[in-house]
């Protein structure tokens, strides 16, 4: 072994001709499918999920605003959010992994305020909710699925109701990029395909019948005097807001 560490043989011209060449992934809905799978099949990543970190940030931030109500959580995941909103509120949801929609009735299946989990809302009634919650979904989707979502969640909320939509503030999206060294694909780490502002979230949201603010925040992982200094510390040395929350309401 030299001392710049072990020699590495050179791979073979056939090899090295074969390399494919770098190209973004297209997000199909079976490889959409496969990476959420993948990710939500692994308990070594459950602290990173947003709504576990941020839920309850979240709902002290919208209830600070807005009467909650009854909750539905649209992309619901293994129900962190719901499991936060159950201390005070009743609470729903769905989702697309029919997975994570079992786990998410087995937890809260015998919980007082707990209304059950869907695999999709097809089988949801009108007018389910109060407040629906849409966090850290609409980054993920494509125009079509984008607009299917936001449809949905004005059919689910009664008339008058509220909608509270989390996504990250100005992604730059290029900077999470990362490259499969196998078939040399390009991605974001975390299937991001889109990145919103405070005023395109808006005007994106009026065109489905939503009337509302964006709002630039922290919302963080801590709690009373802890989040209190997170907060000046990051006032002071200028950091960017990294979360967006939407708060709106449907319109007539």
């Amino acid at each position: 072994m030299s001392k710049n560490g072990p020699h590495l043989p050179a791979s073979p011209a056939s090899v090295r001709a074969a390399e494919p060449t770098p190209h973004d992934v297209i997000w199909s809905p079976d490889r959409i499918q496969r990476f959420w799978d993948f990710i939500g099949s692994s308990s070594d990543r459950e602290d990173t999920y947003f709504s576990k970190l941020h839920g309850r940030s979240l709902i002290d931030f919208v209830s600070a605003r807005i009467p909650i109500g009854r909750a539905f959580d649209m992309g619901c995941g293994r129900g962190d959010l719901i499991g936060y909103l159950l201390e005070k509120y009743e609470a729903s949801g769905a989702d697309q992994s029919p997975t994570s929609v079992a786990e998410v009735n087995r937890k809260f299946g015998g919980h007082r305020r707990f209304r059950g989990a869907f695999v999709g809302t097809e089988q949801v009634a009108d007018s389910t909710a109060d407040t629906l919650f849409i966090v850290e979904v609409v980054e993920h989707l494509d125009d079509q699925s984008l607009a299917s979502v936001l449809s949905e969640a004005r059919r689910l909320l009664k008339p008058g109701g509220n909608l509270v939509l989390t996504t990250p503030n100005d992604e730059n999206l290029e900077a999470s990029k990362i490259m499969c060294p196998e078939c040399a694909c390009i991605f974001h780490s975390w299937q991001h395909v889109r990145s919103w502002t405070k005023a395109s979230l808006v005007d994106y949201l009026r065109e489905f019948g939503f009337e509302g603010v964006g709002v630039p925040t922290l919302l963080s992982q801590h709690s009373g005097a802890k989040r209190a200094a997170q907060r000046i510390v990051r006032r002071l040395l200028a950091y960017p807001k990294p979360h967006l929350v939407y708060v709106g309401s449907r319109t007539a």
